[in-house]
């Protein structure tokens, strides 16, 4: 069996309509029940980019239980996807009221509203998710709202999430690398220097984390630490040095 197959496995059975269908005898099941079974096959669609599909399964749930959050979320990530901004508004909007203190659906509906330029009031639903104390990963939401205060752009409140991430995980990577960034933009580069310092010591250094390792220490005078930092970048990631050489050619030739 292969890997795509197994997500679905386990609820192929459903028969829409209500019915779950075995050799023997047709077994009734509720329609909380069928919207269920709907949902899991819908989001595993969703999960394989089978958009058709997964809007099938998905919007045959909602009629089924039109007050199951979750359904109403996947379906504003599926009508996101879609492009179709304002029923994604709509199906977020509604399952934010029907679990208003539901951190996963509050972190989800105000990344949307980041994306779609309502970022204020994206911060404002990030938040909530991240201060709710059932909330298992707060700092990925106040990562999520940094990264939308820095759309504003509001340099200021990005490092306050940045920094409110670090205090829930003093090791989170994305914190740790975007403050890196942020303390290159805000002409901090010896900040630079100590957040990719801890970047690498929770774990393997990234494209991205030795190109701003080498500007740090640029901006710090150091040649030779600078350096060191691109010939790291040309073997480990050769496509990505390669990528960053025409970049700053271009850049100096115009």
């Amino acid at each position: 069996m292969s890997v795509k197959n197994i997500a679905l496995f386990g609820v192929i059975a459903i028969v829409l309509g209500g019915c779950i269908s075995t050799e023997t005898n047709p077994i009734e099941t509720s329609p909380d029940d069928a919207a269920k079974a709907n949902l899991q096959l819908g989001v595993a669609y969703l999960q394989r980019n089978e958009l058709n599909l997964a809007r099938e399964k998905l919007e045959k749930a909602v009629v089924q239980d039109p007050k199951l959050p979750s359904v109403r979320a996947y379906l504003g990530v599926l009508y996101e996807r879609l492009g179709e901004t304002r029923d994604a508004d709509a199906q977020y909007r509604m399952a934010v009221k029907l679990a208003p203190k539901d951190p996963n659906i509050l972190n989800t509906y105000g990344g949307f509203l980041c994306r779609t330029d309502e970022r204020r009031k994206g911060i404002e639903y990030l938040v909530k998710a991240a201060e709710n104390p059932v909330y298992t990963t707060p700092e990925a939401a106040y990562v999520n709202a940094a990264t939308c205060a820095r759309g504003i752009p509001d340099m200021e409140l990005t490092g306050v999430y940045l920094r409110k991430a670090l205090r829930v995980d003093p090791y989170f990577r994305d914190a740790l690398l975007q403050l890196a960034e942020h303390s290159l933009e805000t002409g901090q580069a010896l900040q630079a220097r100590a957040f990719i310092q801890r970047f690498e010591d929770a774990g393997p250094a990234t494209a991205e984390s030795l190109i701003l390792g080498a500007d740090a220490e640029s901006e710090l005078g150091d040649a030779a630490a600078a350096t060191a930092f691109i010939k790291r970048l040309e073997i480990e990631f050769p496509e990505r040095a390669e990528e960053l050489r025409q970049q700053r050619s271009g850049a100096n030739d115009g």
